[in-house]
C-alpha cells in the first residue's frame, strides 16, 4: 500500500506546498467551490460535480472536514436535512478560485468545453465583472443546471454600488428585471460567443421586466 506523505513531511516548509496537502487534490477544490455560496446535501453534491463517485465524494469531504474547511450542518427545514457547507476558513478559499480563474484567463488558450453549474458561473461573474460608471436596479438571476432531471432553480441576487457589481444568493425584492436561464448557456452568453437574442429564441434563456439592465449587465463582460 502505497502512503502518501505531505509537503511538510518532506521537508518543505512553504505555505502554499502545506496548502496544496489541504486542497491541491483532485475534486477537492471543486467541492470547495460548490459550498462557498451555501450548503448542499450530499446528493445535490454528487450531482454538481461532475465525474465524482460517491466513495471519493466522501473521502473528499472527510478530509476536508478534518481539515476544518467544511463542516457538517442541518438545515432548517421541516426534515432538519443533513448537509455540508464551508467554515468561515474554507469560505476563503474563493479568493484561490478567482486567481486561478483570472490566471487560466490570461493564458494563450483560455477556451473550455463542457457545461457549467449554477454556482460556477456566478463565482465567475464575481470573479471576471468590470467596474462600470453607473449603478443599475436590482436583477433577479435564477438558474438551473440543465444537465440534470427535474434540475432544481437556484435563486441570486444582483445588484450594483458604487459601479461594482455584488451578486450573492437569494431573491431581491421587487427586481427591475428577472432572468431565468440553463446556467451553461448563460455562461455562453457572458464569456462565449452566444447572442442574447439567440438564447432567448432557444427557450435557455428567459427575461421579464427591464431588459436594457440586463443588457448592460452582460456587457460588463464584454472583452
Amino acid at each position: 500500500m502505497t502512503i502518501n506523505r505531505t509537503y511538510g513531511q518532506h521537508g518543505d516548509a512553504c505555505r502554499a506546498a502545506n496548502a496544496l496537502d489541504l486542497v491541491g487534490g483532485r475534486w477537492s477544490l471543486i467541492v470547495v467551490r460548490e459550498l462557498v455560496l451555501g450548503p448542499k446535501r450530499f446528493a445535490d453534491l454528487q450531482e454538481a460535480v461532475r465525474g465524482i463517485t460517491p466513495a471519493v465524494l466522501t473521502d473528499r469531504l472527510r478530509s476536508l472536514q478534518q481539515a476544518g474547511i467544511v463542516e457538517q450542518v442541518v438545515l432548517p427545514d421541516l426534515a432538519r436535512t443533513r448537509a455540508y457547507a464551508v467554515t468561515d476558513w474554507g469560505r476563503g478559499l474563493e479568493s484561490v478560485l478567482r486567481a486561478l480563474g483570472q490566471w487560466y484567463s490570461a493564458g494563450p488558450d483560455p477556451a473550455t468545453s463542457g457545461g457549467m453549474t449554477p454556482d460556477a458561473v456566478i463565482l465567475a461573474m464575481r470573479t471576471m465583472a468590470g467596474p462600470q460608471p453607473g449603478d443599475l436596479p436590482p436583477i433577479a438571476l435564477r438558474l438551473y443546471d440543465g444537465r440534470r432531471p427535474d434540475p432544481p432553480t437556484r435563486d441570486y441576487r444582483l445588484v450594483t454600488t458604487g459601479g461594482m457589481l455584488v451578486i450573492e444568493p437569494g431573491a431581491p425584492d421587487s427586481p427591475a428585471a428577472t432572468v431565468t436561464a440553463d446556467s451553461t448557456t448563460w455562461s455562453d452568453v457572458l464569456f462565449g460567443d452566444l447572442r442574447l437574442a439567440q438564447a432567448e429564441q432557444a427557450d435557455t434563456v428567459r427575461i421579464s421586466g427591464d431588459r436594457a439592465a440586463v443588457e448592460q449587465t452582460i456587457s460588463r463582460y464584454s472583452p
